[in-house]
C-alpha cells in the first residue's frame, strides 16, 4: 500500500491511502519518464505554524550554477551547462556563438614562424574556441580555419602537424613543472592523439572528444574529467589555468610545422629567463578559465 501525503500553506494535512497499483505503478513513482534522478525536499511533514511557507531544503534550494564572483581579472569565462552538457559529436551547432573568442596572429599572445599579411595568416591557420562546464567535465570548442592539411607526423610529433593542442592546470597552482592535475593534450587534424606532461603519458581516464568540420579546415570538441583535473569538486568561481597552442604544417611531407599560435602564454626574454618557459615545459605561463554561472 503506497501513502500519498498533501499539503498547502494555511491548511492541515490529510492522509490518504492508495490501492496497491503493481510493479508498473511503483516504477513510474519511482522514476521520471525521462530517467533523470530528482530530489525530493527532505521533509514534507507540517511545520508547528501551519501558517509558514514550506520550507524547501537540500538541493532544490539552489541553482548549483549561481553565485559565481564577478570574473577575475585576466581569466575567461566557462558558461555552466549543468543538466544540459554539450554532445561530443565535433558539431559545434549546440555551442552559443557569441560565447566564442577569436585566435588569430594578432589576438594570440604568441605567433611564430612564417606569417604574412593579417588576412592570409588568418585563411593559413586561426581559429574561435569557447569553454563550458558542469559537475563531471570541463568542455572545450575549437574550429580551426586551415587552408592546407598536412599531418605527416604519429606521436611524439604531432604537434609538427596541423593540429590542436590544449594546455590545463586543474589546481591553477601555476607551478614551473607539470603535476598529477596538468596536462598538455595535443589533437592531430587526422584523427590522432597524445598526451604529455613533458614527456608522452597515458590519455586521461575519462575524457572524450570528436573531431568535426571539413578538411582542410576542422574543429575538436573535448571533454575533460575533473577527476583528471586534481578532483576538487567543481563550482562557480573555480579557476583552472588555461591555454591552448595551434599548430599549422603547410608543405607535403615536411615534418616540422611552418607557424604557430599560442593564445596566452608570452615568451619572456632577457637576463633570468629561464630555459625553457614555454607552456610544455611549465604551467606558470598558463592562461586562465574561471567557472561562471548560466
Amino acid at each position: 500500500m503506497l501513502l500519498i501525503l498533501l499539503g498547502s500553506t494555511g491548511c492541515r494535512f490529510s492522509v490518504d491511502a492508495l490501492q496497491d497499483v503493481g510493479p508498473a505503478g511503483d516504477a513510474d513513482l519511482a522514476m521520471p519518464a525521462d530517467g533523470a534522478v530528482r530530489s525530493d525536499p527532505v521533509d514534507l511533514g507540517a511545520p508547528d505554524d501551519l501558517t509558514a511557507p514550506p520550507v524547501v531544503q537540500g538541493d532544490m534550494a539552489q541553482d548549483p550554477c549561481a553565485g559565481a564572483p564577478p570574473p577575475a581579472a585576466g581569466a575567461i569565462g566557462a558558461q555552466c551547462v549543468i543538466g544540459n552538457p554539450p554532445t561530443i559529436d565535433g558539431d559545434l551547432s549546440d555551442w552559443p556563438q557569441g560565447s566564442f573568442l577569436g585566435m588569430t596572429s594578432t589576438t594570440a599572445a604568441q605567433a611564430e614562424g612564417s606569417w604574412g599579411g593579417p588576412l592570409p595568416d588568418d585563411e593559413d591557420s586561426s581559429a574561435r574556441f569557447a569553454v563550458r562546464w558542469d559537475l563531471t567535465n570541463l568542455y572545450v570548442a575549437v574550429s580551426i580555419t586551415d587552408d592546407i592539411r598536412e599531418t605527416p607526423n604519429a606521436p611524439p610529433g604531432l604537434s609538427d602537424n596541423d593540429a590542436l593542442e590544449i594546455f590545463v592546470d586543474g589546481n591553477h597552482d601555476r607551478t614551473t613543472s607539470y603535476g598529477s592535475d596538468d596536462w598538455q593534450l595535443v589533437y592531430s587534424a587526422d584523427g590522432q592523439k597524445a598526451a604529455a606532461r613533458v614527456s608522452l603519458v597515458s590519455w586521461p581516464t575519462g575524457a572524450h572528444e570528436a573531431w568535426g568540420g571539413t578538411s582542410p579546415s576542422f574543429t575538436v570538441e573535448a571533454a575533460i574529467p575533473w577527476s583528471a583535473l586534481g578532483g576538487s569538486a567543481a563550482a562557480p568561481g573555480r579557476i583552472v589555468g588555461f591555454d591552448l597552442k595551434l599548430d599549422d604544417n603547410d608543405e607535403k611531407s615536411k615534418t616540422t610545422r611552418d607557424r604557430d599560435l599560442v593564445m596566452y602564454y608570452v615568451q619572456p626574454s632577457g637576463a633570468g629567463a629561464p630555459s625553457c618557459a614555454a607552456p610544455y615545459c611549465r604551467t606558470d605561463v598558463f592562461g586562465a578559465v574561471q567557472l561562471q554561472g548560466r
